[in-house]
């Protein structure tokens, strides 16, 4: 004979709890204390209980689901699987799960939102790649659905978690100016999201202000093929003596073709080049040549976003929250072994 499933009644009675605040704690609400979430928790965990989602979805008409759209650049990120992570980890404990939906192929980046809407796939949205007016934004405010953005848009106030990618420009600039680097260049991502502009805005400003040349790189893209990369390094490398890189990925074929061109890279007069780089992953500490390098935490951001979605859960009227992790000190990262 199958023993009875345990339910919130027999979690209350386990707790000496009452329903109400078990349910509560269940759903990871912050007006639980964190004592009595744990108590719960064990005890669920003890008595082998697994909540009934389909019978919540018909008491409350809530999935507690939250879907990430991701945009197809961001399975080109090194850091994409911590940022994931962080979302997940953020819903731990809890009573929502994280559902993972690529943007739909040929379709626009709006259709995704529309599609999980339309089927009750999801009670909020976290969105990546947003530009400064955003369709999907635009849409979700008018119809009042619960979302945050990983960007940042020019449309009224929304919950959002970014990086502040014009100060990561602006610190890249002086660090290579206080080396003695007077023709600079940045390689961005293709597309026009807003963190692109944030990117390009705060190299040109720095430029500008520190007396230095500056050219933002329209010829060739972090998202191209390594050999895109490697091809325009070689033939055009040459006419900058330093260079910031917004993402990881093309290092390897770009410190190629600086080495087949013979340009020496590293701090110092007798080296012809010098490189800043935002990285996400593991990837810089095998690279032997010395480069400025500046640290992107996608965990961080993963987590925060989550976070934020179960607060905006918990309380709907919360006024929104726009977060921006400032970058950490430039260091210079040199592998020896």
């Amino acid at each position: 004979m199958q023993p009875r499933k345990a339910s919130i009644t027999t979690l209350a009675k386990a707790t000496g709890l009452s329903s109400a605040t078990v349910s509560r704690a269940l759903a990871g609400l912050p007006s639980v204390l964190p004592e009595t979430r744990d108590k719960v928790l064990q005890a669920a965990r003890d008595l082998h209980y697994v909540r009934d989602r389909a019978a919540v979805r018909l008491k409350t008409g809530k999935t507690h689901t939250l879907a990430f759209i991701q945009d197809r650049q961001d399975a080109t990120q090194l850091g994409f699987k911590d940022f994931l992570l962080g979302l997940g980890d953020a819903l731990q404990d809890t009573d929502y799960h994280l559902i993972v939906l690529p943007q739909l192929a040929g379709h626009d980046a709006l259709d995704s939102v529309q599609y999980v809407m339309e089927r009750g796939l999801a009670d909020g949205l976290v969105l990546s790649y947003t530009s400064p007016q955003d369709a999907r934004v635009r849409w979700l405010q008018r119809m009042d659905f619960p979302f945050i953005t990983y960007g940042r848009t020019q449309l009224p106030a929304h919950d959002s978690v970014d990086f502040a990618n014009e100060r990561f420009a602006d610190m890249a600039v002086e660090t290579l100016v206080a080396q003695g680097r007077k023709r600079l260049g940045i390689l961005l991502p293709a597309g026009a999201a807003s963190f692109q502009q944030h990117l390009a805005d705060g190299f040109a400003q720095a430029c500008l202000r520190l007396g230095v040349a500056g050219v933002c790189i329209q010829a060739v893209s972090l998202d191209d093929p390594p050999d895109a990369i490697y091809q325009w390094t070689r033939a055009h490398a040459s006419a900058f003596d330093g260079l910031v890189l917004t993402r990881e990925a093309p290092i390897l074929p770009l410190l190629s073709a600086l080495a087949d061109s013979g340009l020496q890279v590293g701090p110092g007069a007798s080296k012809q080049m010098e490189l800043v780089l935002r990285y996400s992953s593991p990837l810089p500490q095998y690279i032997r040549q010395p480069f400025w390098a500046c640290f992107e935490d996608m965990h961080r951001a993963g987590h925060a976003l989550g976070s934020r979605m179960l607060a905006r859960f918990a309380q709907p009227d919360l006024a929104p929250s726009q977060q921006l992790f400032t970058p950490p000190t430039l260091e210079l990262f040199h592998a020896t072994s």
